[in-house]
């Protein structure tokens, strides 16, 4: 069995490699080839049997075959939009068998879709082309035709590609906002037209904040919160974060390059909830009978509080719990309670919680013991109950710094006049004796001062009056002074006449 295998060699500046083009029997001598434009060609010719291949035929004459327009254009086409205002359309460049003559270009066209019907055309020579001052992400017919100096090639096919995305422009509108319960809320809203979205839509966003609670009226600039739901919808829930309180909601669309404006704000309430629980709770008294509780509201009343719910019950070290007795208090203004007719010796535990119309609140516990008459009576009471004990104390206090001032009066009486220094010096024995009965009997008073007694004081009185008197042993020459205070001379004759007649002195001392 022979065949024959047609080899060519394709240039057109250099030279190519030898390739097969076709077979064909051995009682076949001529076959008709297709060529490339634009190429030298150049032919041999092996037989071939079973053995092998025969020696190849002398190589032919060159055959050149003429130029002609593309068969094809590019048809695997891209549209790349990073920007808002552009887009960039790049393609596979056609390889070099099927460009079919010389001067290869590319003409790029263009128009709006659905809007302009004459194109916008451009040449050029490498594979892509931006489109410059495009609407945001509108859609575009785009087309590529190859070109050379011969001709174009055929119709191109038209492909569809977007302007790049922009955030959108317009915010939802009709937001509307319904209570579903105390703890959830539900958002509707008008969707945003898809002309204004400007880019493939992502999804809604709601915004809500609150604004001011309605507990106290005071306005809040709270933290934003924010709940995004993807794709094309009209609804959505969101939780209610603090009870009782005024918000504010909006709502915006979003898609790959950002969020657009949001919606006018819509301003809704909500309701009231359960109350945290009181501060502390605290026995701040207990007696054989009662015990006496106080506590601070809550710090989140969440509502207006009606009442509180004061439980109490025992609980004493066995595994024995006594039944949970119930005190509802309807001021809830109220900070205290006394609770009385409580079992002496055992241990109470207290619970308290807070309500509003939704509910009560988590409670707040103290422990407490309620007295023994015999633990009682060794209680120290506290100090406002022994008002006596303080009265009697001051007393006593008081008593004791009148003997004291009574005392540094009575010393430092008459002065620092030049007699009254002599006789410091060289006191008289009458006189001396009766300094140091005065002192001993105020040393006296002050011992008896300190254990309250009120004679002390008139005694004290009496000395006081004693001591006064001796200003009159000069026998009315005391009138008599130099400029200085001193006596004159005649007191010296007085004192004189004094120490001849001593019993005469004492006498008039003691009267």
């Amino acid at each position: 069995f022979v065949e024959f295998i047609i080899q060519s060699i394709k240039s057109i500046d250099k030279p190519g490699e030898w390739e097969d083009v076709t077979r064909v029997p051995g009682n076949v001598t001529s076959v008709h080839v297709q060529l490339i434009p634009n190429y030298n060609y150049q032919f041999r010719v092996f037989a071939v049997n079973g053995i092998g291949n025969s020696p190849a035929s002398l190589v032919s004459e060159h055959y050149a075959t003429p130029p002609a327009a593309p068969d094809n254009n590019p048809h695997l086409i891209f549209v790349e939009a990073n920007r808002p205002d552009e887009m960039t359309v790049r393609w596979e460049p056609l390889s070099l068998d099927e460009q079919n003559g010389p001067g290869l270009e590319y003409r790029v066209s263009w128009r709006l879709h659905g809007v302009e019907t004459q194109w916008h055309h451009k040449k050029v020579k490498r594979p892509q082309f931006a489109i410059k001052n495009t609407p945001a992400f509108v859609p575009y017919d785009i087309r590529v035709q190859a070109v050379n100096d011969i001709g174009a090639g055929p119709d191109p096919e038209i492909h569809t590609g977007y302007s790049g995305e922009d955030t959108p422009d317009a915010a939802p509108s009709n937001v509307v906002v319904s209570l579903v319960n105390h703890m959830i809320a539900n958002v509707t809203w008008t969707e945003v037209s898809q002309d204004r979205i400007r880019g493939h839509l992502s999804g809604y966003k709601i915004i809500y904040w609150k604004i001011k609670s309605l507990h106290d009226g005071k306005m809040h600039h709270s933290e934003r919160h924010t709940l995004s739901f993807s794709g094309q919808r009209n609804s959505g829930i969101i939780p209610i974060v603090h009870p009782f309180c005024e918000y504010q909601v909006s709502v915006a669309a979003y898609n790959t390059r950002g969020d657009g404006p949001e919606s006018i704000p819509v301003t809704f309430q909500t309701p009231e909830g359960v109350p945290e629980q009181p501060q502390f709770l605290r026995i701040v008294s207990s007696d054989l009978e009662s015990f006496t509780l106080s506590w601070a509201p809550p710090k989140r009343k969440n509502g207006i509080l009606t009442s509180y719910i004061l439980q109490h019950q025992i609980i004493n070290e066995s595994d024995v719990i006594g039944g949970l007795y119930n005190i509802t208090i309807t001021n809830p203004e109220a900070v205290s309670q006394r609770i009385p007719r409580l079992e002496h010796g055992m241990r109470y535990k207290f619970y308290l919680r807070a309500c509003t119309h939704i509910g009560c609140s988590k409670p707040v516990s103290e422990e407490g013991l309620a007295q023994t008459q015999a633990t009682y009576a060794n209680v120290p009471h506290s100090l406002s109950t022994q008002g006596w004990f303080i009265g009697l104390m001051c007393a006593v206090a008081l008593l004791t710094l009148l003997m004291l001032v009574g005392c540094f009066v009575q010393i430092n009486r008459g002065g620092k006049y030049a007699v009254k220094e002599k006789e410091d010096l060289h006191p008289e024995p009458e006189v001396q004796s009766m300094k140091d009965q005065f002192f001993d009997d105020c040393s006296s008073s002050d011992k008896k001062a300190t254990n309250g007694s009120m004679d002390s004081l008139s005694l004290d009185i009496k000395t006081y009056d004693s001591v006064d008197s001796l200003v009159q042993y000069s026998d009315g020459e005391h009138s008599h002074f130099n400029e200085d205070g001193s006596f004159i001379g005649a007191y010296t004759e007085s004192k004189e006449k004094h120490l001849e007649d001593g019993n005469t002195h004492t006498q008039a001392v003691r009267s």
